[in-house]
């Protein structure tokens, strides 16, 4: 295995109650110190797939205000402190689309941007859907929430409202499946 470089000091810059902006210094090949900057995230989160009894999908329409933009993506949200992966995302399936999963299970974990974000993303599958009512979205959170075919959902790919990999990722998944 390869050694690590060696690290100088490390400072946080700058946080809130999601992330940490950290610079650190990182021994270069020459033996140089160079600052490093990434962001830290203070827990991991989750990512649902939510698959209605018929085979479309629950894909919200939120507003992302790095971009001053309205997106498609699927429900995602904060694992907390303690709770399991498909516990986080059948709570934020509920918290944000107002469904609630009869079976939630997960599919794979992975790193969300290693060279940038220290944050790991669990992908779950949640299943046996059904309606409970009024959804409990934070303050700042604008989401309405859509029922689309997995070939309607791709079709949102043609444009710039899938937001992120991970989303263009799975429908990618859905649809060869």
């Amino acid at each position: 295995m390869e050694p690590l470089p060696r690290l100088g000091a490390r400072r946080i810059l700058a946080g809130n109650r999601f992330f940490d902006l950290v610079e650190e210094e990182i021994e270069g090949r020459s033996g140089a110190m160079y600052p490093y900057y990434s962001v830290a995230s203070k827990w991991d989160a989750v990512v649902v797939v939510p698959v209605l009894p018929d085979g479309r999908l629950l894909v919200e329409r939120i507003y992302r205000h790095p971009y001053r933009a309205w997106m498609d993506e699927f429900p995602a949200g904060g694992i907390e402190p303690g709770e399991d992966a498909c516990a986080a995302g059948g709570r934020e399936l509920t918290e944000e689309t107002g469904w609630i999963a009869g079976r939630v299970r997960p599919l794979q974990r992975f790193e969300a941007m290693p060279g940038l974000l220290r944050m790991r993303l669990h992908i779950v599958l949640a299943e046996d859907l059904r309606f409970a009512g009024p959804t409990a979205h934070e303050e700042a959170e604008f989401i309405t929430v859509r029922q689309l075919s997995v070939d309607e959902a791709w079709a949102l790919t043609a444009g710039d409202s899938v937001s992120s990999f991970l989303t263009f990722g799975l429908l990618a998944l859905a649809r060869a499946s």
